[in-house]
């Protein structure tokens, strides 16, 4: 048997295996703090209806204000051209020409096709600084279900990673909600993974909230806001990202006693013309989640008394 001698060298090996030097550039850069790392590949995934396109056109505005970024290539076999106008994409995201646009029925091959295009190109470090988004997974996959199918997709956008890239991936659940449809080979080739919820809606405003369901990066919870007008993405209170119908209820109308008491009004007060007991332990759990958010609390004497922020 031949013995292997400690640094020996094998021809298989000749100039393939890393070295130090390799990883001294290496580290983990976000493009947004949070969510976007970048050199990785990044899905979020919801059940139908809600806005995981919107959200992703403000990531893509948000990542162009970075000026190391050479491209974005958004993939989108989806949704069709009306769509993309009515959603103010010639005006936000057309406009830089470093964001491509890549809509199906521009495309002279399939999407599978398409795609293998793009693995084409995946090499050395020819994707540095440019960010690939697939609008959805399921319209790149012949079909999503299918281990292989799924595996060879996952295997280009690893290449895509390789070659400097950055990938964004849209996902969609089960019907049950519950988890992401398809292949398990998606998530175990994914760095980072999101359920994408979208948590209320104010006037020309949709707030998400996106909770990490994988992570190979010190990626955490987030919440933002878009605006359906400018495609601007901005950072969202968590607090506000997961309030339900009955907590804007409550605060509508605890808004409304507070401007008719502009001096305060005490705890019990306050609660029973919410139409609240002094002792309702969800009411009072209300009153604290929104303090310092919609209204402001303070001590005088023995009582707690509530002012409009």
């Amino acid at each position: 048997m031949t013995e292997i001698k400690r640094g020996g060298v094998f021809d298989f090996e000749v100039n393939r295996s890393l070295k130090i030097e390799d990883l001294n550039d290496e580290k983990t850069e976000f493009l947004i703090q949070d969510l976007l790392v970048k050199n990785s590949i990044t899905m979020w995934y919801s059940k139908p209806s809600q806005g995981k396109t919107w959200f992703t056109y403000a990531v893509a505005k948000k990542v162009l204000q970075d000026k190391t970024i050479r491209a974005i290539f958004y993939c989108d076999f989806d949704n069709g051209k009306r769509q993309l106008k009515e959603r103010n994409v010639d005006k936000e995201l057309l406009q830089d020409d470093r964001f491509r646009y890549f809509h199906k029925g521009k495309i002279d091959t399939d999407s599978v096709g398409f795609i293998e295009d793009i693995n084409k190109e995946a090499y050395g470090q020819n994707f540095k600084d440019c960010l690939f988004i697939y609008d959805s997974t399921r319209d790149f996959v012949d079909n999503i279900h299918n281990d292989l199918h799924a595996k060879r997709f996952m295997q280009i956008m690893k290449n895509i990673r390789e070659a400097g890239g950055t990938v964004i991936l849209i996902h969609h659940t089960s019907k049950s909600g519950r988890v992401i449809d398809g292949s398990g080979e998606f998530t175990k080739s994914t760095d980072n993974a999101f359920e994408l919820m979208q948590s209320g809606k104010t006037p020309g405003k949709l707030h998400y909230l996106l909770k990490v369901t994988n992570d190979r990066d010190s990626v955490a919870e987030c919440a933002f806001t878009v605006s359906l007008e400018t495609l601007d993405l901005g950072d969202l209170d968590p607090v506000l990202s997961t309030m339900t119908e009955e907590d804007r209820e409550f605060i509508n109308k605890a808004q409304k006693v507070l401007k008719e008491n502009e001096g305060g009004i005490n705890q019990t007060s306050f609660l029973e013309s919410i139409g609240f007991r002094k002792d309702n332990k969800t009411a009072r759990k209300q009153l604290e989640k929104y303090t310092s958010v919609f209204w402001e609390a303070e001590k005088r004497g023995k009582s707690t008394y509530y002012t409009t922020i």
